[in-house]
Formats: structure tokens, sequence, C-alpha cells
């Protein structure tokens, strides 16, 4: 099976649905779940349910979310060997939905994940330098994400980072990578946050800023996938009722990576992402029980 190492962000999501229409300013009935989440550990918990050996790198604390947080990756063979444990609480992600799952506003704790240095990564140079691919999220800090650019270049191992949000796409434009990341992930805003717009020529910018390929997640309008010499749009993937946005960007980085590991060409593997992305916009769930390679290549049209 193929061996992938994510580094990144793990988090308890506490997530408020409306039953109505959201009124803003004041408490709206509705239902609050409590589960594990986080960009990194998501996209570690969907490989898993693809087939692929994960270990995810990440700092929990030694408390009730965490706990919650180690017993999720027991559950889903997410391996937490290389993880931290600091003096700090678990990170924790509380975000409130509409009525049909769309996000209103959401508020992120990710403090736990700071305590991660360089000379933490690398300790676990060997176990990297073996992967089939290293996933890092922009949870991580400047230094950490400088020095994965860094180790991923001089080890020839291929890289894709996704960025998480505006705020924390920026911490890339710090450094200069010494040789293309093999792929990056944003959505419109982050592009725009990165590159100074949304059409192909801040794709073409971005692929001079040190990414060879750019896949850009669109939402509802499927995405682009671009290798520098060619874009090509990726249809979306209907879905007859959204349950919870929740973790969809983080399933589309896990079928996306499948694709790759698999041998499909980029286009290919955007297209399983967006797949997996549908799949889990029908679950109220962060990562989706029913997701696995079989229902991924199926719903593709690749079996």
């Amino acid at each position: 099976m193929p061996r992938v190492i994510v580094i990144g962000g793990a988090n308890v999501d506490i997530k408020g649905r409306a039953r109505d229409s959201f009124v803003a300013g004041t408490s709206n009935p509705g239902e609050v779940t409590v589960s594990a989440g986080g960009v990194g550990r998501n996209i570690a918990e969907n490989l898993a349910h693809l087939g692929m050996t994960v270990s995810l790198v990440t700092a929990l604390g030694d408390d009730a979310n965490g706990q919650l947080l180690r017993q999720a990756c027991a559950d889903a063979a997410v391996d937490l060997s290389m993880a931290l444990t600091v003096n700090a609480p678990s990170g924790s992600y509380l975000a409130i939905l509409d009525a049909t799952g769309e996000l209103v506003s959401a508020v992120n704790d990710m403090r736990a994940i700071e305590a991660l240095t360089p000379a933490q990564l690398e300790s676990h140079a060997e176990a990297f330098s073996a992967a089939d691919m290293l996933v890092a999220d922009c949870n991580l800090s400047e230094a950490c994400l400088a020095w994965i650019c860094r180790f991923s270049a001089e080890r020839n191992v291929r890289l894709l980072i996704e960025p998480v949000s505006v705020p924390k796409s920026q911490k890339l434009l710090a450094f200069a990578r010494l040789a293309p990341i093999f792929a990056i992930t944003p959505n419109a805003q982050q592009l725009a946050a990165l590159a100074g717009g949304d059409g192909v020529e801040a794709l073409v910018r971005l692929h001079a800023l040190g990414f060879l390929n750019v896949i850009l997640h669109r939402g509802s309008a499927g995405a682009l996938a671009s290798d520098g010499a060619r874009v090509t749009p990726i249809d979306p993937v209907p879905v007859p009722a959204i349950a919870d946005v929740t973790g969809a960007g983080d399933a589309a980085v896990a079928g996306l990576v499948c694709g790759l590991l698999d041998g499909r060409s980029l286009a290919q593997s955007a297209r399983l992402g967006q797949c997996a992305a549908a799949i889990k916009l029908s679950s109220s769930q962060s990562v989706a029980s029913g997701l696995s390679r079989d229902s991924l290549f199926e719903r593709a049209g690749f079996i």
C-alpha cells in the first residue's frame, strides 16, 4: 500500500447547525455535534479510508480533547507514533452552519500545533524520506513549512501543501522554494491572496512562486487542474442534498492524492478529489464513513 505522511493540524470540531434560517445576533434552535476534525487529521483519515498507510505528525494536548483525537485516529488506523504531546489545549474548531449545511462563521484555536518545530520534524527525516508522498497543511508554523519544503526538494519526495485559510496561506510568501513543490490546493480566496487574482494569470503567478501543479478548488463550480502548461476544468459532482460542508476540501485533497499515487493524470486525480468531496458533502460527519477506494472510483466512473 502507498505510504503517506501528513503533517498538520488535528482538532475537535464543535459544530452548531441551525434548524431554520439562520438569524445573526441571537440564539438559533438547532443541533450541536462534537467530533474529531482538523485539516491534517481529516486528510489522514480520508486517506486511510482509501487504503493508504498513513501517519499523522501533529501536536496534541494531554486533555480530554486529545484523548478523543487519539482514539479517533486509532479507530481509523491512522498512525500517531510521530505525534507530539504538548502542554497546551488540544486544537478546537467552532463552526456555525445554516440550515442548508453551509458555513456561516467559525473560530479555530490551533495553539497546540505551534509547539511543533523544525528540529522535531528533522528527527523523523528517515520516515519522511521513505514516504510515497508528504502532505502538509498551513496550520504549521512558517519555520516548519520552510523546513518541509526544503526537505522535499533535497530528498526528492513529492509534497502537497493545503493552504487551509487566507491568513495561514500567507506563510508561504515568507520564503522561497529551492525547487518547485509538487502540488498546492488553494481555493479561490487563497489563490487571490497568494497570487493577486483568481484567473488563469493568477495560476501562472502561483506556478512562478514555486508550485509545479495547482489544483484550484472552486466549490460548486468544480476545480481547475493546472500543470503549468495546460489548465483543465474539472466538473463538479452533483450532490442532491448537502448535509455539511465541513471537511469537503480535506476529502478533495485525499481523493487527489489517492489518484496521484494510483498513477492517474493530474486531471483524473482532481476528478477523484471532486468525487471524494461529493461523498463527504452527503454526510454530516467531518470524514464520511462511506468513503472507500471502491466507492470513490465508482463515483468517478473509473470502475
